[in-house]
């Protein structure tokens, strides 16, 4: 139900807001509405406004759309007025409210960013690795524990976010990436980092694909717990517990309260040197059932908060790096640095804004910002049926100087229809296969 649910919301709103894009700049311009309907097939509800407008909510969330009084769709009636009528509008102003849909998507993105950095600020982990997967990308690198990322192929990283995001911009690529890492010992190294395997596997987190597991660091450490006893200092990053490799945080914390009472045997990472202790992780009663603590807390956190003038420039920069990643993506798939089976549809949506509500109300808007910006560029694409095909033939009457034929626009928008069709087909083809592979 909550996946559902947070489906049906993320669809409803930002499809909602691009169309309300379209509708403000065609109520500016002096175009008569006729429909604004969110969803599509039979109707759930419906009020007519003062101006002769139906607002309509149907009952498949899966678009929308705002039909103005166009003489294309057939005869005008009888009260229309030309100066009313929307094809009849000069080139200008089509284009403006062609652009119009994809520009509210990125503002709604925008002001989710910006209210995040002004209510939760940034949080992230410093992207310090543990101990690389044995035979993986990154152990092939050269990575070792304790390492540090600085930068990707010259772009500055922090935290694990801004690695993600930047390794992104070099998938499907076939040289490798040169990653830029401070390690344990202080020295400045360059790591060759081979994207093949994520390439072949985009779907898939690219820390798990590629080898990279965030370090598990020690930030605190409570008095008198098991890991005073232990010897662990602030500062540690665990490499091993009971002979397996740190997978990271939550896994470690799972496993040290499975273990209440028991002598754990682990290495750490001090100094740029490998030491062995013995972790006691203590019983404590949480919930009416025993588990073990150990008495710390992570570290190697990056926390910032904003005032609302700098949550400005924080949501700008967290923008530009989405919209980054996002038409980096697009491009790689059209030009098929990325596999076509990675595209997703309805189903995938629907499962990532479940999982992502289910974590919490920041991360649902999250998503809910990628996705619109997705929507946004996606509908700037120079193809017809689409509002970027539609704001480049308006560019091209503007050069003109009169309009195209109508055959020819008549023809393009057939060829558009049957691309966006077969893309549609394509995502809901991949979704049902990776539900029943």
């Amino acid at each position: 139900m909550l996946t559902l649910l947070a489906f049906v919301v993320t669809i409803v709103v930002i499809v909602a807001f691009h169309e309300w894009g379209h509708f403000l700049a065609m109520r500016a311009f002096g175009v008569r509405v006729l429909t604004f309907s969110v969803g599509f097939g039979p109707r759930l509800a419906r009020f007519t406004d003062k101006k002769g407008t139906d607002w309509v909510i149907s009952a498949i969330p899966l678009g929308g759309f705002v039909k103005p009084l166009d003489r294309r769709d057939g005869e005008l009636p009888p009260d229309a007025r030309d100066d009313e009528e929307f094809s009849g509008k000069p080139a200008w102003q089509r284009v403006i409210t062609y652009a119009a849909g994809p520009v509210f998507n990125f503002i709604l993105a925008f002001l989710i960013y910006w209210l995040l950095m002004m209510s939760v600020g940034q949080r992230d982990s410093l992207a310090v690795i543990g101990q690389p997967v044995a035979q993986s990308p990154a152990a092939e690198a050269g990575f070792q524990a304790g390492d540090r990322w600085l930068a990707v192929d010259g772009r500055e990283v922090e935290g694990w976010q801004d690695v993600i995001s930047a390794l992104v911009l070099h998938l499907g690529e076939d040289a490798p990436v040169p990653v830029k890492v401070r390690e344990a010992d202080g020295d400045i190294a360059t790591r060759p980092l081979d994207m093949g395997r994520w390439s072949a596997e985009p779907d898939q987190s690219p820390l798990t694909v590629l080898g990279l597991r965030p370090a598990v660091q020690i930030g605190r450490i409570a008095e008198d717990s098991g890991a005073v006893r232990s010897g662990v200092r602030v500062g540690d990053l665990v490499l091993t517990t009971n002979g397996q490799p740190v997978e990271g945080w939550g896994a470690w914390r799972e496993l040290l309260q499975n273990s209440a009472g028991q002598a754990l045997p682990a290495t750490v990472l001090r100094d740029g040197r490998v030491l062995d202790l013995t972790l006691y992780p203590q019983p404590v009663d949480y919930q009416g059932t025993t588990v073990g603590q150990l008495g710390v807390g992570p570290g190697g956190l990056v926390e910032h908060t904003y005032a609302p003038a700098q949550a400005v420039g924080a949501a700008a920069d967290r923008f530009g790096q989405q919209v980054n990643v996002i038409w980096a993506s697009v491009v790689k798939l059209f030009t098929g640095h990325l596999p076509l089976d990675s595209l997703g549809g309805p189903v995938t949506i629907a499962q990532v804004a479940g999982e992502s509500a289910a974590v919490g109300f920041a991360s649902f808007l999250m998503l809910l910002a990628y996705l619109s910006i997705t929507l946004g560029i996606i509908n700037l694409l120079p193809v017809p049926m689409l509002d970027g095909g539609w704001i480049l033939f308006g560019i091209i009457e503007m050069i003109r100087g009169r309009s195209l034929p109508e055959r020819f626009l008549t023809t393009a928008q057939g060829v558009g229809l049957t691309l966006v069709v077969s893309f549609m087909l394509l995502a809901i083809y991949n979704d049902l296969v990776r539900q029943f592979s």
